[in-house]
C-alpha cells in the first residue's frame, strides 16, 4: 500500500525492523524499538521504509514476547509479499509518536548536542550514541582529546534540553580523563 506522501529521511522516526513472516495471509513479526507500541497499535500509523518510498498502514499490533509483536500491515496479504519485506526497517513520521514523558528521549536528538557540566563548562559534543542492553551511552568528542563514554543514566545527565541542543552531565571523579 503507498499513500501520496514521501517524507523526508529527517522527518522519519524508526519503530522496528520486520523480522519474520506469520502464516499465510502477510502478517508479520516486528522487533520493535519504540517504548509506546500501545500508541503505535491505537493510532494505527503509516509504517515507511528507511528511504520513505514504500509505505503501509499499520492495521493490527499484538504483543508476542519480549520486543516481538506480531502486525497487519496494509497492503500485504500474502506470505510471498510479507517475505520480501523481510529484515526491512520501518519509520514512522516523528510527529505521529506518542508524546515523549520528561526523561524520555529520542536518539537522533542526541548527536551535536553540546554537553557541559553543572557549572556549565563545555565538555565536548555528543558524537555517537550506543544502545545497550542496559542504557543508552553517549560518545562525547573533545577536540584535541579522547573521546569520552557516557552513560545515560540519571546518575550522570542531570539535565536534556533538546529545544536547545544541551545536555548537562555530573562527570563523576575519573569518568572524564583530561588526555
Amino acid at each position: 500500500m503507498s499513500d501520496a506522501y514521501t517524507p523526508n529521511a529527517d522527518e522519519l522516526l524508526l519503530i522496528g525492523t520486520l523480522t519474520n513472516v506469520v502464516g499465510l495471509r502477510g502478517m508479520v513479526r516486528l522487533n520493535l524499538v519504540s517504548t509506546q507500541p500501545e500508541h503505535l497499535a491505537k493510532s494505527q500509523p503509516m509504517l515507511y521504509s528507511h528511504d520513505g518510498k514504500r509505505s503501509f498502514r499499520l492495521r493490527s499490533l499484538a504483543h508476542y514476547k519480549g520486543s516481538l509483536y506480531t502486525a497487519t500491515l496494509g497492503g500485504v496479504a500474502t506470505r510471498d509479499h510479507a517475505e520480501a519485506l523481510r529484515n526491512t526497517d520501518l519509520y514512522i513520521i516523528a510527529s505521529a509518536a506518542a508524546p515523549l514523558d520528561n526523561d524520555e528521549y529520542f536518539i537522533h536528538d542526541l548527536p551535536g548536542m553540546t554537553v557541559v557540566d553543572e557549572a556549565g563548562t563545555v565538555i565536548g559534543v555528543v558524537n555517537d550514541v550506543i544502545t545497550t542492553g542496559a542504557s543508552d551511552v553517549i560518545v562525547i568528542e573533545r577536540p584535541g582529546l579522547s573521546e569520552v563514554l557516557v552513560p545515560m543514566v540519571k546518575a550522570f545527565v542531570r539535565h536534556l534540553d533538546v529545544a536547545n541542543r544541551r545536555l548537562t552531565i555530573v562527570p563523576i571523579p575519573g569518568l572524564i580523563a583530561e588526555s
